[in-house]
Parts: structure tokens; C-alpha cells; sequence
């Protein structure tokens, strides 16, 4: 046996000398590819790309403004528990495999579901759908943090004080409000009001005001800020009113900014995201010891951490932990499958696995930690409870924060470092949605990857005139809409329909296989035992309970205290049937015109594995298989992992 020469026929480059016998399939593989393994498809450059692409994928606004309020909300520290669970029961099992299965077929959801079982070719038509909904609306709140960091290079923020145009009768600056009391204390009649100090009763009675605004009706100028200058906000969704220029001018750089990266396809994305994955954690860092230094940090830390263990009994508890899991991961979106066809058939998927879930649940709780110390000194600052100030979702991005940096010294660097980290926690995501739809039209339309540049230009320009209505004054209420209903059920629904395909369809030892194929890792008996028992039974449980509490508990959607009336919801329901309703049609389209023979052939034929479904680890064996020969090893590559032929 002599070692590879590192020369092989479709690549003249020199390789590093390995021994196959020695190396691990990962290893190995790494001397055959110095360019690409698909060269129809095209590889990440490198593995930390792939790795920095699924973590940035992964860790997204949700992690900052999501967690930190449900752990709070669901018993403080003792929330980790149900939390950890899920991620263990739900979490990494469905993460690991949709890293499989987009590894090994080295397709997007649409080409691979109608490979793995032709019944199931609505399920990636269903991925694809939920991407472009969710894409849609995710990158208008990217186009937000856009308008706000260049509005906060002023020496003064312009939500700083009230006195503005937009600003309502109502408006309550405490900084102003002490500046007055320090300057006319006990000596002189004033009050605040109409956002200002009025020291004479003539302009109080032209006012028709005799005292300080309430405190029941204040409302701060962050808060007008967001909701009278930015957003404009209507009445309702039935008065869309005027486009908001400044949000459209932010749209569109957004878009240009994820069309820009995307362009050469994981070639340019997978560079960017070394500093929009790592960005973020500097920022965090930051924040978190700015914050702890803070009076009033240990109180907001406590209220985020001190354990209600009472709350381990309420179900709702656990369904909110496995639904943040589910949401937090990105798994059921189709992103990751497509990032992970990207990847060498031989890439450590497991690693990627524990780095990529215990990586995001850890920023998650971290962030807990940054946000809640800077909320306990606004807590103090204001003379309130922390509950008072507590916000999740948009409240805390661009209301309850942006309130918050007006108190800190150099407001407008504090400011900046926040919406930037918005910023970059978002665009991670929307870069693997967006290449996930790019994608999908890739495999499904092969002849159009020539011209790849274009069909992102185009999928960008499309998302981008279709995103137009939700720069209008009423296009916060689209918004909320499509996140309550697209990016919701459908998403639920998709993720137990992989369960039970892969387990009742494909099978648990084909799968186990598959992972061998790329891994060589085949688990004990024992951890056999423990994945097959989560697979079929454990993780869809865990998704049917979380659908069926979800839906007998379902109430119509209330956003800021406005009730959608039902006509909208009406319309958030067909959007979640229609992304919903592809799984069953895709099946019977399958059944009834694809598939040949009598109505149990048919059926037999729709479960099957395809030709097409195997020829990516075929086309790898047979590159592997051919190099062995030329360079005069004795035995083929099946032999070098003797595992594939002996086990299952």
C-alpha cells in the first residue's frame, strides 16, 4: 500500500499526502477537492464559512429581543430548564437532520423532498413559501435598524426630547421634567406638559392643561418617535395611507446590501458573514459591560434570573420553550438544508450541530444578561419597577432601548453600536432566506445557475416591490401579520412533517445510513436507542401537543392594543392554509398524475427514494473509488470506511 500521490484526473493541483487508511472521511475527502467537490453548484470556500453562515442563521433578533422577555416571563432562571429540554428532545434532533439530508442530496428543499419521497414534494414548495413570506417582512425590519442608525448620527438623538412636530400633547421627556424641577423646584408654579415646562397660567389656560401630564398618559419620545415619525402609523390596516419615503429609501438599501452579498452566492456570502456573525457577540460584550456597571444592573439582572419554580407546572411554559427553541434554531424554514448542500459530502455535521444549537442557546441567555442590566438602570432612572419597562420584540428594539441610551454618556455611539448589531443580527438571517429561494429556483431550473447573478438581482427586486406596503403609514399592521400567521403554524406544521416522513417514510435506518455515508459515525446500540425513541416518538410529540395548544388556544390578533378586525385575519389564515395546503397537493399531484400503475403502486412508488436521491454520494464514492485505483491502492474507497457495507 503506498500513500496518494495527491494527483488525480479532474484536478492537476498538488494535495497534501494523507493516508487513507489513517484519515477520518473528512480528512480524506480534504486532499481529493482543492476546488470545488460540485462543481455545478459550487462549495463554501472554507468550513468556517459554512459554520458562520448557520450560526448567523440561527442567532437573530429573536435572540435579543425575544428570549430575554420569555424567560422573565416563564419563571426567570427556572425557564432554562424546559428550555434545555426542548433542545435536547427538539432542537438538535431536527437541526442534525436537516444538516443530513441538505449534506448528503446536496439539493435545496424543493429538488430534495420530491427525491426523498416524490410524495413529499409539497413540503419544498411549502419551505419555499414560508421563506418568501417571512423574507418578505423580515427584511422591512432590517430596513428599520437601516433608518435608524444613520438618524442617530446627530450629536443629539432625535428621539431625545419632545417638542417635535410629530410629538402628541402626551409626550413626557424625564430628562426635561428634571431639568424644570431643578431649575423652579418649590418656587414657582409650573407644570409639564404639551412636552414642555409652562411656568405661566395664561399658556396653561390657552392649552386648556392645569397640571403635569398623568402619568397613566405618558408617553415617551422614543415611543413617538417610533410610532408618529418613523412608521407614521395609521389607524389600522384598513387605512394603508401614504409610502414613507425614508422607509422605502431604508428598504432599499437593504435589499441592495443582501443582494450585494449574495450576488456570487455562498462565494460572497460566506466571506460577509465573518463580520455579521461576529459583530454582533462584540457589541454584546460591550453592552454587557457597559451595563453591569450601571446602578440599578443587579436589580434588572435579578428580576431576568431569580428562579419561579411554581411555573414549571403551567403548560404553557414548556409549549413557550418549544416554540422559542423552534423558532431560534430556524428549523422547518429550508434555510439550513440549503446551506448545508453547500457543504462536502464529507463535512463533520455533528460538530456543526452541537456548535451551531448550544452556540445560539447560550447568545441567547448571554444577551439576557446585557439587556436586562441596562433596563434595570432605566428602571432606576424612571423610579419604576423593572416590569414596567419590560418590552419584548420591537417594544424593546426601538422604543424601551432607544429610550435607554439617552441616559448614557455619548448617547449617539451607544446608539449606533446597538442598531448596527441589529442590523447584522438580521442580515445573517435574511442572507440565508434569501439563498434558500435563490436556490430552490437553482436546482429546479438548473440551466438558470449560468446566470445567477441576475436571478438574485431579480428575486431581490421582486421581494423588494412586493415589501412597497409595508412602508406605508399602515405597513407595521401587514407586518404583524405576516408574522403571526406565516411564520407561525406553517412552520410547526412543516417541522412535524419531516419527523414523520423521515421516520415512516424514508426510515430511521436509512437515515442512520445516510449520516454514515458522510460522517463514518455509526451510534451504539444504546444511543441508537435513545435517537430512534426521540425521532419517532419524542420530538413529534413535542410538536403535535405545541400545534394542538396552539390552536385550541388560538385568539384572533391584537397588536399594540389595536384588534385586527376579521377580515385580516381572515387573510393571515389563507396566507398559513395556502403555505400549509402544498403538503397534501403536492401528494396527491404525485399520486394521482405522476406516479403509474394501480393506486398501491402508485403509493409504493410516491415513498420511494429517487435515482436522483443517492447520485450526489454515488458521483462522491466513484471520485474517491477512481483516485484509490490511479494511485495503486488495493483497495477501493468503500474500503477505506469498511463501516458503509457492514453496518445497516
Amino acid at each position: 500500500m503506498k500513500f496518494w500521490s495527491g494527483k488525480f484526473p479532474w484536478s492537476r493541483r498538488e494535495a497534501h499526502v494523507v493516508n487513507p487508511q489513517a484519515a477520518s472521511p473528512e480528512q480524506f475527502v480534504d486532499t481529493l477537492y482543492e476546488g470545488d467537490e460540485n462543481p455545478e453548484r459550487g462549495n463554501w470556500t472554507g468550513k468556517l464559512d459554512f459554520l458562520l453562515s448557520c450560526l448567523g442563521y440561527a442567532v437573530g433578533l429573536g435572540n435579543v429581543w425575544r428570549f430575554p422577555y420569555l424567560c422573565y416571563q416563564n419563571g426567570g432562571g427556572a425557564f432554562l430548564i424546559p428550555y434545555a429540554i426542548m433542545l435536547l428532545g427538539l432542537g438538535i434532533p431536527l437541526f442534525l437532520l436537516e444538516l443530513t439530508i441538505g449534506q448528503y442530496s446536496s439539493m435545496a428543499p424543493i429538488t430534495l423532498f420530491k427525491n426523498y419521497a416524490p410524495a413529499l414534494r409539497g413540503l419544498g414548495v411549502a419551505m419555499f413559501l414560508a421563506s418568501v413570506a417571512v423574507g418578505l417582512y423580515y427584511n422591512m425590519i432590517i430596513a428599520w435598524t437601516v433608518y435608524y442608525s444613520y438618524s442617530s448620527m446627530t450629536s443629539d438623538l432625535p428621539w431625545q426630547y419632545c417638542g417635535q412636530e410629530f410629538n402628541t400633547p402626551h409626550c413626557f421627556s424625564n430628562s426635561e421634567y428634571e431639568r424644570c424641577d431643578a431649575m423652579y423646584g418649590n418656587t414657582t408654579w409650573w407644570i409639564y406638559n404639551y412636552g414642555h415646562c409652562i411656568t405661566n397660567t395664561t399658556e396653561a389656560d390657552q392649552l386648556q392643561v392645569n397640571s403635569t401630564v398623568p402619568v397613566a398618559n405618558r408617553t415617551s419620545p422614543a415611543e413617538e418617535y417610533f410610532t408618529h415619525h418613523v412608521l407614521n402609523l395609521s389607524g389600522g390596516i384598513d387605512h394603508l395611507g401614504q409610502v414613507q419615503w425614508g422607509l422605502l429609501l431604508s428598504l432599499f438599501i437593504a435589499w441592495m446590501v443582501v443582494g450585494a452579498a449574495l450576488i456570487k452566492g455562498v462565494k460572497s456570502s460566506g466571506k460577509v458573514v465573518y463580520f455579521t456573525a461576529l459583530f454582533p457577540y462584540v457589541v454584546l460584550i460591550i453592552l454587557l459591560i457597559r451595563g453591569v456597571t450601571l446602578p440599578g444592573a443587579y436589580e434588572g439582572i435579578k428580576f431576568y434570573i431569580v428562579p419561579d419554580y411554581s411555573k414549571l407546572t403551567d403548560i404553557s411554559v414548556w409549549v413557550a420553550a418549544a416554540v422559542q427553541i423552534f423558532y431560534s434554531l430556524s428549523i422547518a424554514s429550508g434555510g439550513l438544508i440549503t446551506l448545508a448542500s453547500y457543504n462536502k459530502f464529507h463535512n463533520n455535521v455533528i460538530r456543526d450541530t452541537l456548535i451551531v444549537c448550544f452556540g445560539n442557546c447560550c447568545t441567547s441567555v448571554f444577551a439576557g444578561f446585557a439587556i436586562f442590566s441596562v433596563l434595570g438602570f432605566m428602571a432606576r432612572e424612571l423610579g419604576v419597577p423593572v416590569s414596567e419597562v419590560v418590552s419584548s420584540g420591537s417594544g424593546l428594539a426601538f422604543v424601551a432601548y432607544p429610550d435607554l441610551v439617552t441616559r448614557l454618556p455619548v448617547s449617539t455611539l451607544w446608539a449606533l453600536l446597538f442598531f448596527l448589531m441589529l442590523f447584522t443580527l438580521g442580515l445573517d438571517s435574511q442572507f440565508a432566506i434569501v439563498e434558500n429561494i435563490v436556490t430552490c429556483l437553482l436546482d429546479e431550473f438548473p440551466k438558470l445557475r449560468a446566470k445567477k447573478p441576475w436571478v438574485v438581482v431579480g428575486v431581490c427586486v421582486i421581494l423588494f416591490l412586493l415589501g412597497i406596503p409595508l412602508t406605508t403609514q399602515g405597513g407595521r399592521y401587514i407586518l404583524d401579520l405576516l408574522d403571526y400567521y406565516a411564520a407561525g403554524w406553517p412552520y410547526l406544521v412543516i417541522g412535524l412533517t419531516e419527523l414523520l416522513a423521515m421516520y415512516w417514510l424514508y426510515g430511521i435506518r436509512n437515515y442512520y445510513r445516510d449520516l454514515l455515508a458522510i460522517q463514518g459515525f455509526s451510534p451504539g446500540m444504546r444511543l441508537k436507542a435513545h435517537l430512534t425513541a426521540i425521532y419517532g416518538t419524542v420530538s413529534p410529540l413535542l410538536v403535535g401537543v405545541v400545534l394542538i395548544l396552539g390552536w385550541a388556544n388560538f385568539t384572533p390578533l391584537v397588536s399594540g392594543g389595536y384588534k385586527y378586525p376579521a377580515y385580516a385575519n381572515g387573510i393571515g389564515w389563507a396566507v398559513a392554509i395556502l403555505i400549509i395546503s402544498v403538503i397534501p397537493l403536492g401528494f396527491i399531484y404525485n399520486v394521482v398524475v405522476e406516479q403509474k400503475g394501480n393506486i398501491l403502486d402508485r403509493l409504493r412508488q410516491s415513498i420511494q427514494p429517487t435515482e436522483a436521491w443517492s447520485q450526489h454520494s454515488r458521483n462522491i464514492a466513484l471520485k474517491e473509488k477512481t483516485t484509490a485505483a490511479e494511485d495503486g491502492f488495493d483497495t477501493p474507497s468503500s474500503d477505506l470506511y469498511p463501516e458503509l457495507t457492514s453496518q445497516l
